[in-house]
């Protein structure tokens, strides 16, 4: 995976307009994509997007794994003004540690073929987490 900033942190001055006001709606979803599997440790999520689909603005509150099970490219803005362009690879994977951070982004497919990844999302670590805070 080959990830590019194509905008920084700060910046809207690229962004339309669009999606300002859902960043200023804050509806954010929790929601990844689909859930093929979950428990009280993890949940298996599916995210497909045909060519230019685009996921909502959603609040990652849990660390999580990502595979990639096809070739693609996407565009990720992040509601701090930063927006990253991905360039996947089959099998492509990396780990994300995101609990105790604010991410906020959305996920377009910005290429011409269907995009298809699995993400694992650790509900333990979160859980554990918060349980030590109190």
């Amino acid at each position: 995976m080959t990830i590019t900033e194509i905008n920084p942190i700060g910046n809207f001055d690229s962004w339309d307009e669009a999606r300002l006001k859902e960043i200023k709606d804050e509806k954010f979803s929790l929601d990844i994509g689909k859930i093929l599997f979950e428990n009280k440790e993890l949940k298996l999520w599916q995210i497909e997007l045909k060519p230019f689909e685009r996921l909502p603005f959603r609040h990652h509150k849990n660390n999580y794994s990502c595979i990639s099970f096809t070739d693609g490219l996407a565009l990720s803005r992040n509601i701090n003004g930063q927006i990253i362009l991905l360039r996947l690879q089959k099998g492509d994977h990396f780990y994300r540690e995101c609990a105790e951070i604010e991410m906020i982004t959305d996920f377009e497919n910005v290429g011409e073929d269907p995009i298809k990844i699995a993400i694992v999302e650790e509900l333990v670590e979160a859980k554990h987490k918060a349980k030590n805070r109190l």
